[in-house]
């Protein structure tokens, strides 16, 4: 006899704790409490623009990092929540009536929060109700020892609306060079909001430590030997039912990091400046950050993606199905004539000019400055002291001994005679940021990273680990070859070596982008007749 019954599927409250190991950035986290503050001006425009205009401001959200506390602060001046709004919004993916546009998923605020630290609490009041309610949350508490959440209640006068969340237990450091860079991805995902309409308006005051986060300044286009500007609306079309829309240009001056699609939805970015979407077949290079040659520096745009997925993190947008395709397809139709004007811009000489010009590396290493002069490197170089080298080889051979198959991320085999095993290693704040040390054969050599070093901790995007894995493995391919050719290895032998490698992979990047294009181009216009 089979008996059949049934049960539910339930999350447990130590799910909590693992969205401190989410994908996010600390901008993208931050934008998940921006989010609300912007969606819940859209809901309720009518009750909160009456409120703003006889106040003499409009929407303001306010993030502030107290360094020394470690403590993160946002704050906007919204319509605020009530008892019942509040309970609703500190459930975990319960989407309410207000659960829409920027916000529709129901857990932004919640993933974010615990994500950036330990312990968070939201004081708000809701305008009109004269009630400022706190509730206090205790992530470790709640995923270890099964801990409520406490509500408290002030009253306080009816003109007041605001949300506040107060983060402190900050699981993540931010780096002042890393403030830059938040308001830089800020100032671009928000920045149909925070540009001026018309009249002089904005819809969004957005101040990180008190500074006003700006949008990107307004690009300056290329224009044809007419005169026309090299700038115009992409024809909408509709894919599997969504609508796409948006704008193309070519920049009169150019660079990688300006090059490609930012990717919109409800008018809030989700991928774009300084890391666009740029699909090979128009940009080409053979992953996701384009070639670095003409197209892929001054072929810009804006594409607007209303109802296709996005990723949990809002950084990204999962296309179904065929969509990517059907898209690509769409733009190498649209994008022709712009990408090859962009391509001749310099009559043909395919990008391969300087990048920077010699005032702006001056300007960078203007900016680098404080950061070498720092009483910080001035102690470390004055109280430096160096361990005999036997010392230093043993602890490396004891770092190689002590690894494990789960601390591997990879192997490349760069010769017959030469492998690279790279390893990511937790071992401690105090041991060095990278190891390199010989295998058990003589043809394998160890990099093996230090996954709690202070430097590897401050970095957050994908170009910023990808850039200093990518140096580590240059420099160790580097010494491992010098040691071959001459007896004792000095630091000239060793750059001479590097310097080769490197011109080695932009010969690399040059062919495999001609190569990618060419293919990927052909297929589509087979794919067309």
């Amino acid at each position: 006899m089979t008996k059949e019954m049934m049960t539910d599927l339930t999350v447990g409250s130590r799910a909590i704790d693992a969205y401190s190991r989410l994908s996010y950035t600390m901008w993208y986290a931050l934008a998940e409490f921006v989010d609300n503050s912007t969606q819940s001006l859209l809901n309720y425009e009518g009750l909160i623009t009456d409120a703003f205009k006889e106040e003499g401001t409009t929407l303001e959200v306010s993030i502030v990092h107290d360094r020394v506390n470690k403590k993160i602060t946002i704050e906007d001046n919204s319509i605020g929540m009530n008892y019942e709004a509040l309970v609703n919004a500190l459930k975990i993916a319960n989407p309410t009536k207000d659960s829409r546009g920027r916000s529709k998923y129901g857990m932004g605020m919640k993933t974010a929060a615990c994500w950036i630290g330990s312990y968070w609490e939201v004081t708000t009041c809701e305008l009109g109700s004269g009630e400022e309610w706190t509730a206090k949350i205790d992530v470790n508490g709640i995923a270890n020892e099964n801990a409520r959440v406490p509500l408290s209640m002030n009253a306080v006068s009816n003109d007041k609306h605001f949300t506040r969340i107060t983060i402190s237990g900050l699981r993540r450091v931010i780096q002042k060079r890393t403030e830059e860079t938040i308001k830089d991805y800020l100032g671009s995902m928000y920045m149909f909001d925070l540009r001026r309409d018309s009249n002089g308006n904005v819809g969004l005051k957005l101040t990180y430590n008190g500074e006003e986060v700006k949008p990107p300044e307004e690009n300056e286009w290329d224009t044809d030997p007419s005169g026309t500007v090299m700038k115009r609306d992409l024809k909408k079309i509709m894919i599997d039912g969504k609508e796409v829309s948006g704008w193309i240009g070519v920049l009169r001056k150019g660079g990688r990091k300006y090059g490609g699609f930012s990717l919109f939805q409800n008018s809030r970015q989700i991928q774009g400046f300084p890391n666009a979407w740029k699909p090979s077949v128009i940009f080409g290079g053979v992953d996701s950050e384009g070639a670095n040659n003409l197209v892929a520096q001054r072929l810009t745009g804006v594409l607007l993606l209303d109802g296709f997925g996005v990723s949990h993190t809002k950084d990204k947008i999962l296309f179904e199905n065929n969509e990517e395709d059907q898209l690509e397809q769409y733009l190498v139709n649209e994008c022709k004539d712009f990408a090859d004007y962009a391509q001749r811009r310099r009559g043909g000489s395919e990008g391969k000019g300087p990048k920077w010009t010699k005032d702006q590396v001056r300007d960078l290493v203007k900016d680098m400055h404080d950061e070498f002069v720092s009483p910080e490197i001035q102690d470390a170089l004055n109280n430096a002291s160096l361990p005999p080298i036997e010392v230093l080889n043993s602890n490396n051979l004891q770092q190689v001994k002590s690894l494990t198959k789960e601390d591997e991320i990879g192997q490349i085999n760069v010769l017959h005679d030469l492998k690279v095993i790279i390893s990511l290693k937790e071992t401690s704040t105090y041991e060095p940021h990278v190891t390199f040390s010989p295998g058990a054969s003589s043809d394998v050599i160890h990099v093996i990273i230090n996954g709690l070093h202070p430097y590897y901790q401050t970095l957050e995007s994908k170009d910023q680990i990808h850039e200093c894995i990518q140096q580590y493995i240059y420099d160790a391919v580097a010494e491992f070859k010098a040691s071959r050719l001459i007896s004792r290895v000095n630091p000239d032998s060793v750059r001479s070596l590097k310097n080769n490698l490197l011109a080695a992979k932009a010969h690399q990047m040059d062919n495999a982008d001609f190569e990618v294009r060419t293919k990927e181009q052909t297929e589509l216009f087979k794919d067309e007749h």
